[in-house]
């Protein structure tokens, strides 16, 4: 596939924070999103299969999915790129949370939006693990959202 050809980057996609927790570990990733159904608010996201963001989601059967703000770029690139299982992101990259009542000391401040999940279906695909969550909470912080499309991080604003 060339870049040309490549259908997977026509698709503009939220770039978002996976959070979850069980027991005394927590993890943040930066994946994608997408929503299944409007009716029953549903969104799948995926993770690859064996890493810590997956044993937690697999132990707990719940995540956040947290829609990254435009101005967080760099904290998306640091969260894609090292693994939680031997140090913990939040610490290592200082992140601050949200009060635990809208989201257990998970959600990063200044977010644009943010869904707690309950897995309703997961499946292993070929080294990943795509998770179908049931939103049962969320919260719009009213900040523009970060996207990826064509290999690169874009902040959506309103049309003119």
């Amino acid at each position: 596939m060339t870049p040309a050809n490549n259908v997977f980057q026509w698709l503009p996609c939220p770039v978002v924070f996976i959070c979850t927790a069980h027991e005394n570990q927590r993890d943040i990733m930066t994946a994608t999103a997408m929503f299944v159904s409007e009716t029953e608010p549903l969104i799948t996201v995926s993770v690859a299969t064996g890493h810590l963001t997956d044993q937690l989601i697999s132990a707990s059967g719940r995540f956040y999915a947290a829609i990254a703000a435009g101005d967080q770029k760099k904290l998306a690139f640091q969260l894609g790129s090292g693994s939680g299982a031997k140090e913990d992101k939040y610490t290592r990259f200082s992140i601050n949370t949200l009060p635990a009542e809208t989201g257990d000391n998970l959600i990063p401040e200044g977010v644009s939006a943010w869904m707690k999940c309950t897995v309703k279906q997961s499946e292993a695909i070929k080294g990943y693990r795509v998770v179908t969550g049931r939103v049962v909470q969320s919260g719009d912080l009213d900040r523009p959202p970060l996207i990826w499309h064509r290999d690169a991080l874009w902040q959506l604003l309103p049309a003119k």
